[in-house]
């Protein structure tokens, strides 16, 4: 599920849009039609991103009963080096989304707590023996001291779906 990265695609448009718009005097007819040119390029990015999402949105719970989510600190990873891009995907927004839509719909939606190692877990043992740190997130393939080999992400996930079952089980999670 790649994002089509809609700001990126636009971006020289609205910089070049936004640049015009500076050099105009204050208080112009000229400078009222630049402004108006700058607003309708963002609204194309909102209305793009808005529609890609919703299509998601909708495809992920036609195939799912139940969705778990890990609760992601999305104001933290917008400070990062990714910050335009955690920015133009739009994560905060897509969780939003697919929570309301879930609940609409009658789907089992969870958030799995921010602080669950889920990454760090091995699936077949439980013991945290995965990668830890900065360094740590380099690393995409590792072994469990019970040998089990670990692909990062399919153990997170694998971590995080399990975790999800036992919040609703315990009655922990919004059904």
């Amino acid at each position: 599920m790649e994002s089509p990265r809609f700001f990126r695609k636009l971006e020289r448009r609205l910089k070049r849009a936004q640049r015009a718009l500076a050099r105009k005097v204050k208080g112009s007819a000229n400078r009222a039609k630049a402004r108006l040119k700058v607003a309708r390029i963002h609204e194309d990015i909102k209305h793009a991103r808005s529609d890609w999402i919703d299509k998601q949105v909708i495809g992920i719970l036609r195939e799912n009963q139940a969705v778990y989510v890990e609760d992601l600190h999305v104001k933290g990873l917008a400070r990062g080096r990714s910050a335009k891009s955690v920015h133009d995907a739009s994560f905060g927004l897509f969780l939003t989304r697919l929570e309301s839509k879930a609940q609409r719909t009658g789907r089992t939606f969870t958030r799995v707590g921010r602080y669950f190692p889920s990454t760090r877990m091995c699936s077949e043992c439980r013991a945290l023996t995965g990668p830890r740190g900065l360094e740590g997130l380099r690393v995409r393939v590792w072994k469990c001291e019970c040998g089990a080999e670990h692909d990062r992400d399919r153990n997170a996930e694998t971590n995080i779906r399990r975790e999800g079952r036992r919040l609703v089980a315990a009655g922990q999670a919004d059904t």
